[in-house]
């Protein structure tokens, strides 16, 4: 048994971290393309991804020389890349966000899912942090960010658009909540700060891309004043004024401004712009949870009762479950509550031990599944003998597991038994 558990642990979940390897280049069709990867990395540690889009007629090499977030990356500890766009007829580079900026000579080429593939790529060589992967862009690459964002929610935290402009029309909410920053000089004359066109074709301004985001991510329409900042070197004091939308969010959604006064296009920027936007990246991570309630709906030609059950994901390692509290073999509860989403880590894939690392009432918001039902809670934990019992599916597999709790004190089990449905 004992090997069949490592056996267990090491196809169905140590699969993630062996595909880890450490190149320091990719290549996607479109050339090398350099990473920085921080001194510090390690492949058992899921690790930050900034992705750095530059301006209209810029490179990646030269929007990070003027904005300077690889420099970061060892104090910070991310990994960072910086894209090149393709070179439009008038021989400029560009990335294919909207009409308005700047596919200006109808270009088909599909930005958006070069760079969700360099994230996907990017994954499979290093142990990413999937709920800190963030867009930075300028100008063009602002517009960038917030098409990337809004076609790929999932993949995406939080973003940073500098000097761009989300879309015109109207749109549906896209599928998850991203967090998102604006920051906008407002004398700037190529980006107008309250909006323009260009060849035609109309941008919204910068309080009105925030609001546009404020609506997706479900906040209030009361924004809150923030401490003002100093991300402008050449004007005095603390040029830059905040203002958020962070009150009634969707988890893992906000929406925010940050106006430089009397900025232009291309500020010069203060020593410490780059830092202070890395920290607020960090402080907006994708929601802790994946989903609104814990587990997916099993395959129907599994036969099974429960209509939810757990799930190994992939992207940070974990699994999630919820848990039906029992005592000697009746309904229970701990402090009230008689069901929790659980989210395990796994401590050993040799030992065949998780921990639990977060909790919370199971499906608070009462959201549906996939079949328009209340998810079952298929995980049952008996306190009187710690022993855990559920049915996960990890990758094609689908197994009934069975843990018993051997360190009360960190809530940590181990894997007694399993068979494969």
């Amino acid at each position: 048994m004992a090997f069949q558990v490592r056996t267990l642990f090491v196809l169905g979940i140590a699969i993630f971290y062996s595909a880890v390897t450490f190149a320091q280049t990719i290549n996607l069709g479109r050339g090398e393309l350099p990473l920085t990867v921080p001194s510090s990395y390690k492949a058992a540690t899921a690790t930050p991804l900034i992705v750095l889009l530059h301006g209209y007629g810029s490179s990646g090499f030269a929007q990070d020389a003027y904005m300077g977030f690889s420099r970061l990356a060892d104090q910070y500890g991310f990994i960072f890349v910086a894209p090149d766009g393709t070179v439009d007829l008038g021989g400029r580079r560009f990335w294919n966000a909207t009409p308005a900026c700047c596919n200006f000579f109808n270009s088909t080429v599909n930005d958006s899912g070069y760079i969700a593939s360099i994230i996907a790529e990017i994954k499979t060589r290093y142990n990413i942090d999937a709920r800190r992967v963030y867009l930075i862009g300028h100008s063009n690459g602002g517009f960038m960010s917030y098409q990337t964002a809004y076609l790929h929610s999932d993949k995406i935290a939080a973003i940073v658009s500098f000097a761009g402009a989300s879309h015109n029309e109207a749109r549906a909410a896209p599928s998850r909540p991203v967090h998102v920053l604006q920051i906008h000089g407002s004398i700037d004359t190529t980006i107008l700060y309250n909006g323009g066109s260009n060849a035609g074709n109309s941008y919204p301004g910068a309080l009105q891309s925030t609001s546009v985001w404020r609506g997706y991510n479900g906040c209030s329409g009361v924004g809150k004043t923030g401490a003002a900042r100093d991300l402008v070197s050449n004007l005095a004091g603390n040029e830059t004024l905040t203002q958020s939308f962070q009150s009634g969010c969707k988890t893992g959604g906000s929406s925010e401004l940050w106006t430089m006064n009397l900025a232009s296009h291309i500020p010069t920027l203060a020593t410490t712009f780059a830092a202070q936007i890395v920290e607020w990246l960090y402080a907006h991570p994708k929601s802790e949870w994946p989903s609104l309630y814990s587990g997916v709906t099993p395959a129907s030609s599994l036969g099974l009762s429960s209509n939810n059950i757990g799930i190994f994901h992939e992207a940070d390692a974990m699994i999630y479950s919820c848990v039906a509290i029992y005592s000697g073999g009746l309904p229970s509860s701990v402090n009230g509550v008689t069901k929790f989403d659980i989210g395990f880590e796994i401590v050993s894939t040799s030992a065949g031990t998780i921990r639990i690392s977060k909790s919370r009432p199971f499906n608070s918001p009462n959201a549906l599944n996939q079949n328009g039902a209340l998810p079952d809670c298929s995980g049952e934990f008996e306190t009187t003998t710690g022993l855990y019992k559920d049915t996960i599916q990890v990758g094609a597999q689908t197994l009934r597991v069975s843990f018993s709790l051997t360190d009360p004190a960190n809530f940590e089990l181990r894997l007694i038994n399993y068979s494969n449905l």
